[in-house]
Protein backbone atom coordinates (compact mmCIF):
# COMPACT_ATOMS: atom_id res chain seq x y z
CA UNK A 1 0.00 0.00 0.00
CA UNK A 2 1.33 3.59 -0.46
CA UNK A 3 0.82 5.23 2.50
CA UNK A 4 3.31 4.76 5.17
CA UNK A 5 1.13 5.81 8.34
CA UNK A 6 0.75 2.58 10.80
CA UNK A 7 -2.31 1.06 11.22
CA UNK A 8 -4.27 2.23 14.46
CA UNK A 9 -4.21 0.24 17.78
CA UNK A 10 -8.01 0.08 17.72
CA UNK A 11 -9.85 -0.61 14.47
CA UNK A 12 -11.97 2.40 13.18
CA UNK A 13 -16.23 1.62 13.24
CA UNK A 14 -17.52 0.95 10.31
CA UNK A 15 -20.83 -0.04 8.64
CA UNK A 16 -21.85 -1.34 5.84
CA UNK A 17 -24.40 -0.85 3.57
CA UNK A 18 -25.99 -0.99 0.04
CA UNK A 19 -24.50 0.77 -2.77
CA UNK A 20 -26.92 3.78 -3.99
CA UNK A 21 -26.98 6.46 -7.06
CA UNK A 22 -24.90 8.71 -5.24
CA UNK A 23 -21.81 6.47 -4.71
CA UNK A 24 -21.83 5.25 -8.54
CA UNK A 25 -19.04 8.14 -9.54
CA UNK A 26 -17.41 6.82 -6.98
CA UNK A 27 -17.09 3.80 -7.44
CA UNK A 28 -16.14 3.98 -10.98
CA UNK A 29 -13.30 5.78 -10.06
CA UNK A 30 -11.97 3.14 -7.91
CA UNK A 31 -12.66 0.51 -10.72
CA UNK A 32 -11.19 2.76 -13.65
CA UNK A 33 -8.29 4.92 -11.75
CA UNK A 34 -5.49 2.95 -11.90
CA UNK A 35 -3.62 5.24 -8.84
CA UNK A 36 -6.97 3.75 -6.67
CA UNK A 37 -7.03 0.11 -8.27
CA UNK A 38 -3.51 -0.48 -6.63
CA UNK A 39 -1.24 -2.99 -8.22
CA UNK A 40 -2.75 -6.46 -7.12
CA UNK A 41 -6.49 -6.08 -9.01
CA UNK A 42 -6.52 -8.13 -12.05
CA UNK A 43 -5.91 -5.53 -15.10
CA UNK A 44 -8.71 -5.77 -17.00
CA UNK A 45 -10.99 -2.62 -16.14
CA UNK A 46 -14.71 -2.75 -15.87
CA UNK A 47 -16.63 -0.21 -17.93
CA UNK A 48 -18.38 2.60 -16.40
CA UNK A 49 -21.48 1.91 -18.56
CA UNK A 50 -21.02 -2.09 -17.58
CA UNK A 51 -20.95 -0.47 -13.87
CA UNK A 52 -24.52 1.50 -14.11
CA UNK A 53 -26.01 -1.29 -15.77
CA UNK A 54 -25.33 -3.83 -13.03
CA UNK A 55 -26.42 -1.02 -10.62
CA UNK A 56 -29.31 -0.72 -11.86
CA UNK A 57 -30.17 -4.35 -12.77
CA UNK A 58 -30.12 -5.07 -8.98
CA UNK A 59 -28.35 -2.78 -7.19
CA UNK A 60 -25.06 -5.25 -7.22
CA UNK A 61 -27.02 -6.92 -4.82
CA UNK A 62 -28.16 -10.62 -5.83
CA UNK A 63 -27.54 -14.40 -4.97
CA UNK A 64 -24.58 -14.21 -7.15
CA UNK A 65 -22.93 -11.42 -5.90
CA UNK A 66 -23.19 -8.85 -2.79
CA UNK A 67 -21.39 -5.36 -2.78
CA UNK A 68 -21.62 -3.22 -0.17
CA UNK A 69 -19.57 0.07 0.67
CA UNK A 70 -17.84 0.44 3.63
CA UNK A 71 -18.91 3.89 5.50
CA UNK A 72 -16.51 5.27 8.29
CA UNK A 73 -17.96 6.98 11.42
CA UNK A 74 -18.07 10.39 9.97
CA UNK A 75 -20.36 9.06 7.07
CA UNK A 76 -17.79 9.18 4.55
CA UNK A 77 -17.28 5.68 1.99
CA UNK A 78 -13.91 4.44 2.00
CA UNK A 79 -14.23 1.43 0.17
CA UNK A 80 -16.26 -1.86 -0.47
CA UNK A 81 -16.69 -5.40 0.36
CA UNK A 82 -18.39 -7.97 -1.91
CA UNK A 83 -19.39 -11.43 -1.41
CA UNK A 84 -19.87 -14.34 -4.07
CA UNK A 85 -20.37 -18.20 -3.84
CA UNK A 86 -17.07 -19.71 -3.35
CA UNK A 87 -17.81 -22.87 -5.46
CA UNK A 88 -20.34 -24.66 -7.25
CA UNK A 89 -20.91 -27.75 -4.96
CA UNK A 90 -21.05 -25.48 -1.64
CA UNK A 91 -22.56 -22.96 0.20
CA UNK A 92 -19.10 -21.20 0.68
CA UNK A 93 -19.12 -17.69 -0.02
CA UNK A 94 -15.86 -15.97 -1.07
CA UNK A 95 -15.18 -11.99 0.01
CA UNK A 96 -12.97 -9.40 -1.06
CA UNK A 97 -12.76 -5.89 -0.12
CA UNK A 98 -11.60 -2.53 -1.68
CA UNK A 99 -10.06 0.54 0.37
CA UNK A 100 -10.76 2.97 -2.52
CA UNK A 101 -8.14 6.14 -1.83
CA UNK A 102 -4.69 5.19 -1.15
CA UNK A 103 -4.79 7.68 1.23
CA UNK A 104 -7.41 5.88 3.47
CA UNK A 105 -5.07 2.70 3.00
CA UNK A 106 -3.38 1.21 6.08
CA UNK A 107 -6.05 2.77 8.63
CA UNK A 108 -7.89 -0.19 9.77
CA UNK A 109 -10.80 0.17 7.23
CA UNK A 110 -9.71 -3.09 5.10
CA UNK A 111 -9.73 -5.25 8.09
CA UNK A 112 -13.13 -3.47 9.81
CA UNK A 113 -14.88 -3.86 6.52
CA UNK A 114 -13.70 -7.51 6.26
CA UNK A 115 -14.59 -8.60 9.95
CA UNK A 116 -18.04 -6.71 9.78
CA UNK A 117 -18.76 -8.78 5.87
CA UNK A 118 -17.58 -11.85 8.07
CA UNK A 119 -20.29 -11.16 10.86
CA UNK A 120 -23.03 -10.04 8.20
CA UNK A 121 -22.58 -13.32 6.45
CA UNK A 122 -22.16 -15.73 9.20
CA UNK A 123 -25.42 -13.99 10.98
CA UNK A 124 -27.69 -13.46 8.09
CA UNK A 125 -26.79 -17.12 5.80
CA UNK A 126 -27.14 -20.72 6.42
CA UNK A 127 -22.88 -21.33 5.11
CA UNK A 128 -20.69 -22.80 6.82
CA UNK A 129 -17.34 -21.49 5.26
CA UNK A 130 -16.19 -18.26 4.01
CA UNK A 131 -12.70 -17.39 1.82
CA UNK A 132 -10.84 -15.49 0.06
CA UNK A 133 -7.73 -15.20 -2.15
CA UNK A 134 -4.94 -12.69 -2.54
CA UNK A 135 -1.57 -12.32 -4.06
CA UNK A 136 1.19 -13.64 -2.16
CA UNK A 137 2.89 -10.22 -2.43
CA UNK A 138 -0.06 -7.93 -1.01
CA UNK A 139 1.14 -8.25 2.66
CA UNK A 140 -1.62 -5.24 3.50
CA UNK A 141 -4.62 -7.78 2.32
CA UNK A 142 -2.50 -10.74 4.18
CA UNK A 143 -2.79 -8.60 7.19
CA UNK A 144 -6.64 -8.07 6.61
CA UNK A 145 -7.30 -11.60 5.82
CA UNK A 146 -5.95 -12.76 10.07
CA UNK A 147 -7.28 -9.57 11.43
CA UNK A 148 -10.83 -10.51 9.66
CA UNK A 149 -10.11 -13.85 11.36
CA UNK A 150 -9.15 -15.90 8.07
CA UNK A 151 -6.33 -18.63 8.22
CA UNK A 152 -3.98 -19.25 5.43
CA UNK A 153 -4.99 -22.59 4.13
CA UNK A 154 -2.46 -22.99 0.80
CA UNK A 155 -1.15 -21.31 -2.29
CA UNK A 156 -3.35 -21.93 -5.73
CA UNK A 157 -0.67 -21.59 -8.59
CA UNK A 158 -1.36 -19.80 -11.57
CA UNK A 159 -4.85 -18.73 -10.58
CA UNK A 160 -5.36 -15.16 -11.64
CA UNK A 161 -4.71 -13.75 -14.68
CA UNK A 162 -2.85 -9.64 -14.09
CA UNK A 163 -0.74 -7.63 -16.09
CA UNK A 164 -0.61 -10.45 -18.77
CA UNK A 165 0.26 -13.02 -17.12
CA UNK A 166 -0.78 -15.67 -14.36
CA UNK A 167 -0.07 -15.07 -11.06
CA UNK A 168 -0.46 -17.44 -7.89
CA UNK A 169 -2.80 -16.56 -5.33
CA UNK A 170 -2.73 -17.75 -1.53
CA UNK A 171 -6.10 -18.89 -0.17
CA UNK A 172 -7.02 -18.06 3.56
CA UNK A 173 -10.19 -19.36 4.61
CA UNK A 174 -12.45 -19.53 7.67
CA UNK A 175 -15.57 -22.05 9.29
CA UNK A 176 -18.47 -21.01 11.58
CA UNK A 177 -16.88 -23.01 14.23
CA UNK A 178 -13.63 -20.57 13.89
CA UNK A 179 -15.76 -18.07 13.99
CA UNK A 180 -17.67 -18.71 17.10
CA UNK A 181 -14.35 -19.42 18.59
CA UNK A 182 -12.90 -16.11 17.91
CA UNK A 183 -16.08 -14.79 20.11
CA UNK A 184 -17.48 -13.05 17.14
CA UNK A 185 -20.58 -15.70 17.33
CA UNK A 186 -21.16 -14.74 20.99
CA UNK A 187 -22.85 -10.96 19.48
Amino acid sequence: MSSTSPAPAVPPAVTLRHVTESDMPLLIRAVTDPAWRGAFLPSRITSPATLWQRFRENGFSSEDMERLMIVNAEGRVVGDVVHFPAHRYSTAREIGWTVFDPADRNQGYGAAGARALVDYLFRSLPIHRLCCSLSPDNLASARVAQKAGFHCEGLMRGVVFCAGEYLDGEFYGMTRDDWRLAGQGAN
